[in-house]
């Protein structure tokens, strides 16, 4: 199968690299939230489909910006029915609910980001988003979409990927397209003041998920390099002061913003076997994301060590880890910072929604996934997947 893959991967890098990846406008900053109806104005839209999370509405965080829009004369239809884990059915529900709308304003999490993205392009397709499945299957420019993430992870504000589940077997599945990046990111730390701990944890260690990905991608390139180090720069920095301090705004906003940079590296280089075993694990037992992404993460790269030791030593340098002269230190130093960093935020070792008995699942699921698709440094073989998985699942 790894030759197979690789021959894949090979074919697959010309095409890759030929696609133009689009950068959002993007506004950073306290309060630039309010920057949405200005910016919705500006482009002419009349009718906005506000897609949220009940949460969000319920806490009152959107009043003002509805307030905004109604008096820039737009009309706003709220649709806050967005879930963790959102099904095409959910997208077919938005995309219904978007009757006569002409942008979309997304205001959550990855999952609300992601399901916006599918409602955008399933709206001007005139398709169901489960044909827009796979890659470069959206032919027309999808509605226009303004990004707002509330959590700093998934970089689904900047990527040209959403991740759907399926709605009958939950099995998590990808639109691939450069056309479903949002016209414009907002990213306001004051948004994500009010996260738990084990939020603002899981979705940080998910940003650096895909910094490192990104960066022992086969697809890298010295542009990804500069995202994902200065992604996990800033995340090695930022979260234990966010950890320490759960009100500093200025350690929040750079955690949106080195999800911003995770999300501009890995949409240009494709992720690696840590998503694919998280999506599905997530897929099939409902574990959150971000929490499934933490728990593989310095299992997967302590895997990766022998073929990547000068690359993960570097990191280890230019995060400050560590500056032992000897460079395969240096990359064991920064592995074992992973699980320091899960340790510090609470994160468990172990996933207890996942079976035992399900492993082999699993891995078929995410090899399927992986193999031919993610240009991973080192593949796995069944043993060492299954000794991996055995290291994580419920005891």
């Amino acid at each position: 199968m790894p030759i197979f893959s690789r021959i894949s991967i090979a074919l697959r890098r010309p095409v890759v690299m030929a696609v133009k990846k689009p950068t959002p406008l993007t506004y950073i900053g306290s309060g630039r939230l309010h920057t949405a109806a200005d910016l919705l104005s500006q482009t002419g839209s009349r009718r906005v489909l506000v897609m949220t999370t009940p949460g969000m509405m319920r806490r009152g965080q959107l009043d003002e910006t509805l307030t905004e829009l109604r008096e820039k004369g737009i009309d706003p239809v709220v649709f806050d029915r967005v879930s963790p884990d959102p099904t095409f059915g959910i997208v077919a529900e938005s995309a219904r609910c978007a009757a006569g709308c002409d942008a979309i304003l997304a205001v959550g999490g990855g999952s609300v980001l992601d399901a916006a993205k599918a409602a955008a392009a399933a709206i001007t397709n005139h398709k169901p988003a489960e044909k827009l499945v796979g890659i470069l299957k959206v032919k027309k420019q999808p509605l226009l979409l303004i990004a707002v993430p509330t959590t700093a992870g998934t970089g689904s504000e900047t990527t040209i990927a959403a991740v759907i589940s399926e709605t009958k077997t939950h099995r998590k599945r990808q639109i691939l397209d450069p056309k479903i990046v949002p016209f414009a990111a907002i990213l306001d730390p004051d948004l994500t003041l009010g996260l738990p701990q084990g939020n603002t944890v899981h979705t940080a260690m998910d940003a650096l998920t895909h910094a490192l990905e990104a960066y022992v991608s086969e697809y890298a390139t010295p542009e990804t390099d500069r995202y994902a180090e200065m992604a996990a720069k800033m995340i090695c920095e930022a979260l234990p002061a966010v950890l320490q301090d759960p009100k500093n705004v200025k350690k929040r906003e750079e955690l949106l913003v080195a999800s911003f940079l995770a999300g501009m590296a890995f949409t240009r280089t494709y992720v690696g076997y840590v998503h694919a075993f998280a999506h599905s694990i997530g897929g099939r037992y409902g574990v959150a994301h971000g929490l499934a992404n933490a728990v593989l993460l310095p299992h997967v790269m302590a895997y990766y060590l022998p073929v990547c030791t000068p690359r993960l030593a570097k990191m280890s340098t230019v995060c400050g880890i560590s500056t032992d002269p000897d460079e395969t230190a240096r990359a064991q130093a920064f592995v074992r910072h992973i699980t320091a960093m899960n340790e510090q935020g609470g994160v468990p070792a172990r996933l207890a929604q996942f079976p035992r008995g399900e492993i082999d699942a699993v891995i078929g699921e995410a090899f399927a996934e992986c193999h031919g698709t993610y240009p991973v440094p080192r593949y796995y073989t069944k043993a060492a997947a299954r000794a991996l998985l055995e290291t994580v699942c419920a005891e």
